[in-house]
């Protein structure tokens, strides 16, 4: 009976450290909504590996201009099952980010007036990676973050214009606009009416990872601020992570920014949000803006950019 009674006792200790060690036991794949600080309900798919803990790894995976939350999610999951994370894919609906909003991250208005900072979209990551890490009781102080199409519009401008975010890996693939680092352009095309100097100091020591693929150059015209970066997406990259490099060496800072080009891929969201994973697991390189220099006149012999890297009305 002794026996019996410290063998069931044994048993039920060994459930109780396994239930503590592993909060969640089994994959979950669902959504919850967020609301934001502004008041904006926003839903977010998710994805749980079967054993969440404390330093489970978080990670942000940004829909483009199909604003499908649940697609995004369910094209990373199999990623995030093999890489044991939880995958966040806020959807950032059309009624509440209506046309241009989303993919500049809010911070301009209908008539693309500079809005109040506290009033952009961008910061909604933020305050959702706050919300996760008390909802699942995670001690993790960074996450990384993945954004394809008008997902890396935001993305970019995240980097840019955030320089408190807690990213630790952000990866751009194939943004259709940017804002170049420069102040001559206002926002959203450029950096005009902020404080551009500062802010690219620190977004240049940040690591970020631009993915572009070679054959992502059937795109529709668009409105002149986004022509005049170039005539499609692989060229405005192209032409906007010149632009980084040289800025970064005039400001004399670190850069840690790499480009990355998928030869023979086009604007393909599943194939690039496939790479961007892959990317994602690798160790960042140590990188300098004199190292990244002749990757820049290699691109203009190669893609046949101007010697001006970036449009004559961004200088």
């Amino acid at each position: 009976m002794y026996r019996l009674t410290f063998a069931i006792a044994l048993y039920a200790l060994s459930l109780t450290v396994v239930r503590a060690a592993s909060p969640v036991e089994a994959e979950e794949m669902a959504s919850f909504e967020f609301v934001s600080t502004a008041r904006i309900p926003i839903t977010v798919w998710y994805y749980l590996p079967a054993a969440v803990e404390a330093n489970t790894r978080v990670v942000f995976l940004l829909h483009g201009d199909s604003r499908t939350g649940r697609e995004a999610r369910d094209f990373g999951a199999p990623h995030a099952r093999d890489g044991r994370f939880i995958l966040l894919a806020p959807e950032f609906d059309a009624e509440h980010f209506p046309g241009d909003s989303y993919s500049f991250g809010g911070t301009v208005d209908a008539t693309r007036r500079l809005r109040p900072r506290n009033d952009w979209a961008l910061l909604i990551i933020e305050q959702l990676f706050e919300h996760v890490r008390v909802r699942w009781k995670l001690k993790a102080t960074t996450y990384d973050a993945i954004g394809h199409s008008g997902g890396a519009q935001f993305l970019q401008r995240l980097v840019l214009f955030v320089p408190e975010a807690r990213f630790a890996r952000a990866i751009a693939s194939s943004p259709g606009r940017y804002a170049f680092p420069v102040s001559a352009q206002q926002v959203p095309y450029g950096m005009g009416g902020t404080d551009a100097t500062a802010l690219l100091r620190r977004a240049f020591q940040r690591d970020f990872v631009l993915l572009l693929a070679d054959r992502d150059t059937a795109d529709r015209v668009r409105e002149p601020e986004a022509m005049a970066e170039g005539a499609n997406r692989f060229t405005r990259g192209l032409r906007f992570f010149a632009a980084a490099v040289e800025q970064a060496g005039e400001l004399g800072v670190p850069f840690h920014w790499q480009l990355r080009i998928k030869h023979g891929a086009d604007h393909s969201p599943r194939e690039a949000v496939a790479t961007a994973f892959a990317i994602l697991a690798e160790r960042a390189p140590d990188r300098s803006p004199d190292a990244e220099r002749p990757l820049v006149a290699r691109l203009r012999a190669d893609y046949g950019l101007a010697r001006a890297v970036t449009p004559p009305r961004l200088k």
